[in-house]
């Protein structure tokens, strides 16, 4: 059955609904009679209930002056059983009562809003009695839409499939444009049309328009990489597709989000709600990195990002859990902790092979010689203020094999364990791993084979997240085997994944296992910045390392500090030395916040950018746009020299600039390098010589005056 089953003519009528004036909800909401607005700093999107349908009325670019829609657009499609289909804008559905939410980040010491949630329902009796919950997310200042429905069987004596569904159908234009896209993790981009095809191994995951007149939208559903099929008991033809794609004006005149069947096909039990695919809709005005950067700042409010200066720490599988060691009575102690410390690193995360099984939170009696228990351990950790972390499976078991996490009860069960970790051992980092979301074909009292992987990975997020809310100092971490058995050097992940708050391991096919920086800049614009990882950190004495791993959420020291060869004591001291700069209170003010690009790289803002080349550029400035920290690194390139254009700073302010980098010495400079308005620094550059130092790494403070 083609998936233009679900196109169909909108109705002008919607245009014209709701005339009448127009009740603020909010700043955000607004509500006119059965219309409902949304708008923040950058978009305006209206959705209009008229004689029995729903609709999206208008998406307007509010700094581009216009609105997307060139008719009304619709908002799903469901078909029922494999027979018949309801869509949002036929005449079947009945109103109910609409409700709006807050929506707040909190941490430890306090709250703050972020945007308002709003829940349209929706209900029908025929063909099949049957509801669904519009939710719409506006998030606040330079952010975006995100859209997600609750769909409910309301028969109370038979399940009911939706065998394929339309998530969203726009009615966006077809002018002349440059479409970037995501199969994996490697951009791509086109002139024309984009269809749910591989591209390779991977399907495009992600849709950014920049049309010729200099503005643009984005469409980034959360998905997962890709869906496994059975749990090891097919040799071939294991990989299906992610639960969506997204077609891009092929062979249909409209942009829409259609599920792969082959890959999930949503079974509710009797009486039974459970969230359908979620998808986020930004607009922007400028190229594709003004494109980009419309996305990075609405998933940090989305996924509740916050304090995200980079989290360093030791991770001790390299030299214990991979090979198997055990190491000598009071390891942790006498060698870990204190080298952990005296490098000035975050966190000490034990990783796997540490318990007794995989499914238990006891230590093993190899691992107590090392640590003697987790109570003490954690007191140790928290006595020199360093983080907590854990390797610790969800399903109990290796790959592919364990808990189905698509039963509320094993996740129940495994949510207690992770609770007596936060509360009784101060766990502060929680590292999932291992193909989790492998599928039981097995119709069971809580899932199907056509549903099953799809509810583990939104079960999962929806536990995640509320952890997170109730203990804003657990930092998940959900790494890129989860979804398919290990395919080394090729695997990821996507925004279905995230966790508030929490970071993903991504690899994608960019530079294989080393999780690098080029890989994690890769991400920018697709995966929240917020959310990247490197997995090469090392005590190199060599600062242009050593600058590179701020740019990403968290970064793991792999090796052994009781190697001498591997922790030089002269380049853990320059670690300890960098550290302590990097902690300081004027460092974090701005390291805690938004991550801005400057140059990721050779034709990093085209879409014929080779990564490969560098040198990298980034910053980080104050909401005010007064003060501004830029690094810039080789990491390993031969390039040393770039004028960085910075495009996120005031024209019209002049901004003294001052070379504070620290050089493999171990000192600083405090160079004034002269004076530059907004405008200057955006057209011209600022001129980077990386090889005025003895590594090619490089800081600066820029502030206004």
């Amino acid at each position: 059955m083609s998936r233009r089953l679900f196109l169909g003519t909108a109705s002008a009528a919607f245009l014209a609904a709701g005339t009448g004036t127009a009740a603020a909800v909010s700043d955000s909401i607004r509500r006119r009679a059965r219309q409902w607005t949304f708008e923040n700093d950058s978009l305006k999107a209206t959705v209009t209930y008229e004689r029995g349908g729903i609709q999206l009325t208008q998406l307007r670019n509010k700094r581009a002056g216009r609105d997307y829609l060139s008719a009304p657009s619709l908002l799903f499609a469901h078909e029922l059983d494999g027979g018949d289909t309801v869509r949002a804008d036929d005449e079947g559905w009945r109103l109910g009562a609409t409700s709006t939410e807050v929506i707040t980040v909190r941490t430890q010491q306090k709250s703050w809003r972020v945007g308002e949630r709003v829940r349209i329902p929706l209900r029908r009796t025929t063909p099949r009695h049957f509801a669904v919950t519009l939710v719409f997310e506006i998030y606040d200042g330079d952010a975006g839409l995100r859209y997600c429905t609750l769909v409910r069987n309301e028969d109370p004596s038979s399940d009911l499939t939706l065998t394929r569904s339309t998530i969203l159908d726009l009615c966006l234009p077809d002018e002349p444009h440059t479409l970037h896209y995501v199969p994996n993790m490697k951009w791509f981009s086109t002139r024309g049309s984009l269809s749910t095809e591989p591209v390779g191994k991977s399907w495009p995951k992600k849709a950014l328009t920049v049309y010729d007149t200099g503005d643009g939208w984005s469409m980034s559903p959360e998905l997962n990489w890709k869906t496994q099929r059975g749990n090891s008991n097919y040799s071939n033809d294991y990989m299906l597709p992610p639960f969506a794609g997204i077609n891009a004006w092929h062979e249909q005149e409209t942009v829409s989000l259609d599920t792969h069947p082959e890959s999930l096909q949503l079974t509710l039990f009797p009486g039974e709600e459970f969230e359908y695919l979620a998808v986020n809709l930004t607009v922007f005005k400028g190229d594709v990195v003004d494109g980009k950067m419309a996305d990075e700042l609405h998933f940090r409010k989305r996924f509740k990002y916050h304090s995200t200066t980079t989290l360093f720490h030791q991770n001790d599988w390299d030299y214990r859990g991979g090979p198997g060691h055990e190491l000598p009575p009071g390891y942790y102690y006498d060698v870990v902790i204190p080298q952990t410390k005296r490098a000035g690193l975050d966190m000490v995360m034990l990783d796997d092979y540490w318990n007794t099984t995989r499914d238990t939170i006891e230590p093993s009696d190899s691992m107590k010689k090392s640590i003697t228990s987790l109570a003490t351990l954690s007191k140790s950790l928290k006595d020199v203020n360093l983080g907590f972390g854990v390797w610790f499976s969800l399903t109990g078991g290796g790959h592919l094999q364990g808990r189905d996490l698509a039963d509320p009860a094993q996740l129940a069960y495994k949510r207690r364990q992770i609770e007596s970790l936060i509360n009784d051992y101060g766990v502060t980092q929680h590292m999932i791993d291992l193909t989790e979301y492998w599928q039981n074909e097995q119709t069971t009292a809580y899932s199907h084979a056509g549903d099953n992987v799809y509810r583990k990975a939104v079960l999962t997020r929806t536990m995640l997240n509320d952890l997170v809310t109730k203990n804003p100092q657990y930092l998940p971490k959900l790494t890129s085997e989860l979804d398919i058995a290990p395919t080394q050097g090729d695997r990821n992940n996507g925004l279905l994944h995230i966790a508030y708050n929490g970071w993903n391991t991504s690899n994608g096919g960019i530079t294989g296992e080393d999780l690098s920086l080029r890989t994690a800049l890769t991400a920018f614009g697709h995966l929240p910045m917020n959310s990247t990882y490197m997995n090469g950190g090392k005590m190199t004495g060599r600062m242009e390392d050593y600058y590179s791993y701020m740019a990403v959420r968290a970064v793991k020291f792999p090796e052994d500090p009781g190697d001498a060869t591997k922790w030089p004591d002269a380049a853990v001291k320059l670690m300890g030395v960098f550290n302590a700069w990097r902690r300081r209170p004027e460092i974090t003010a701005l390291t805690d916040g938004q991550f801005l690009p400057v140059y990721l790289g050779q034709g990093w803002d085209t879409a014929q950018g080779d990564s490969s080349k560098g040198p990298y550029v980034w910053m980080w400035a104050d909401a005010p746009r007064r003060t501004a920290l830029l690094i810039a690194t080789a990491a390993g390139t031969a390039q040393t020299t770039v004028d960085a254009k910075v495009r996120w700073l005031k024209d019209r302010t002049t901004y003294a600039v001052t070379d504070i980098t620290i050089d493999d010495d171990g000192t600083q400079a405090q160079a004034a390098k002269g004076e530059f308005t907004g405008w200057q620094l955006r057209a011209e550059g600022l001129p980077v010589d990386l090889s005025e130092n003895t590594s090619k790494g490089k800081a600066f403070w820029l502030e206004a005056i």
